[in-house]
């Protein structure tokens, strides 16, 4: 028995508006839902989530933003509605950040979607995208968590200079 995307992920993130402002790029490709969705520490010690999702809206948009899900999300039910996801650390908040450091593997992502009409052959493929450019953004959004924190850049720059 399938269950619906609300019971199966739970999804403690909200669309644009109704969750926080959304920001465009200057080349306005990518809106970005920069508020995080709350995890409380009970949440986070039973398995809740962040994911980094991009949503390829087709014609050069892309809209970025963090969901917390209880359960691992299904690839091929969310590629069907045209979402790419990434697990990403329970602390991961700062989503701007991130997204300007990986800024251009996503236009690049965002510009080569293309959303397609399910044909008799292959009733999966909502959305066709550069598999580089979504690998490139990935290995982005991973340094960019991986990086020291802000007081451990600023102090070894200072013994540096």
């Amino acid at each position: 028995m399938e269950r619906s995307d609300a019971s199966r992920y739970k999804t403690a993130a909200r669309y644009g508006g109704q969750h926080g402002a959304i920001v465009q790029t200057g080349a306005m490709t990518l809106l970005i839902d920069g508020t995080p969705p709350t995890l409380t520490s009970e949440q986070t010690l039973t398995g809740w989530r962040r994911e980094f999702c991009v949503e390829l809206l087709g014609e050069g948009q892309a809209r970025i933003f963090l969901r917390a899900v209880e359960t691992p999300s299904q690839t091929a039910a969310e590629q069907n509605q045209g979402r790419l996801f990434h697990r990403v650390s329970a602390a991961f908040t700062d989503l701007e950040g991130c997204v300007a450091a990986a800024r251009e593997p996503l236009e690049r992502l965002a510009q080569t979607a293309v959303r397609q009409q399910p044909t008799k052959e292959n009733l999966f493929a909502a959305i066709t995208y550069d598999r580089a450019a979504w690998d490139a953004a990935i290995t982005a959004v991973d340094r960019w968590q991986r990086r020291p924190p802000a007081t451990a850049r600023a102090g070894a720059a200072r013994a540096a200079g």
